[in-house]
């Protein structure tokens, strides 16, 4: 896959399969082509050749809705809009109140919405402002800024993370989702995704590699391709592997 007709390649020759059920972990260094594999999975750019397949199915032979409607991705910025949780949990209307709140109460983010939003002040003639909301919000009325503005980065996580557990796809695509939060709220997403996607298969891009290490197996990446694939015991046990050095190398940078 190539970004552009005129650039390199940034996936070359890459071929793996993950069983359906299976927590796949993908690292490798930063440029490896660890996100690039999401981009092709969701078709946001076409591959320069080859296939991806899912239950047999050659991807490319599908639409662009059909595909991504089965797949959910919990990405590393969050993507939230100007408008209420229920709106941002369920744009299309699908859910009933019962599976939002649900959700909800799943992804621990019920205490968030106990607290009205700030109410609107309207602003002085001749002033434009675009400060809201309009209405004072609880519960599923907890209003939401442009980008998630009035919550922190942590809790736009845990919204997203929310959204994921409504959809409820059969397959879940992890990118670095949790690089940006404090360890406060990494714990609490890895737990609640342990708990309700394990019977989904799950690729889980990684920036901490302690995120994956309870996968079944790991998906090494350097440039473009795979360097190794294999369970987290079998890579560790060997220390001249590819996941091995990235570890270590971890542990220099943390001071450990």
């Amino acid at each position: 896959m190539r970004y552009r007709p005129e650039l390199d390649l940034v996936l070359k020759g890459l071929s793996f399969s993950a069983q359906g059920g299976e927590r796949i972990g993908i690292v490798g260094r930063t440029g490896a082509g660890k996100s690039s594999i999401t981009y092709a999975l969701m078709r946001l750019v076409e591959p320069a050749s080859g296939q991806i397949m899912i239950d047999g199915v050659d991807i490319s032979t599908i639409g662009h809705r059909d595909l991504r409607s089965r797949i959910a991705i919990i990405p590393q910025d969050p993507a939230l809009f100007r408008g209420t949780i229920r709106d941002n949990l369920d744009p299309a209307n699908e859910y009933t109140d019962d599976e939002v709140w649900a959700a909800i109460r799943a992804g621990q983010i019920s205490n968030l919405l106990d607290a009205p939003t700030e109410k609107y002040v309207k602003p002085l003639d001749n002033e434009k402002s675009d400060k809201g909301p309009w209405i004072e919000g609880v519960g599923l009325n907890k209003w939401v800024e442009h980008s998630g503005g009035n919550f922190s980065v942590g809790q736009q996580q845990l919204i997203s993370l929310c959204r994921a557990l409504l959809w409820r796809r059969k397959i879940i695509i992890l990118d670095e989702a949790t690089a940006n939060v404090d360890s406060k709220t990494d714990q609490i997403m890895q737990e609640v995704i342990r708990r309700e996607f394990k019977e989904c298969t799950m690729l889980t891009i990684a920036h901490r590699l302690g995120t994956v290490m309870d996968s079944d197996r790991i998906l090494v990446v350097d440039h473009g391709q795979m360097a190794e694939f294999d369970s987290p015991e079998n890579l560790l046990a060997d220390k001249n592997s590819h996941f091995s050095q990235l570890v270590e190398s971890m542990k220099l940078n943390h001071g450990n």
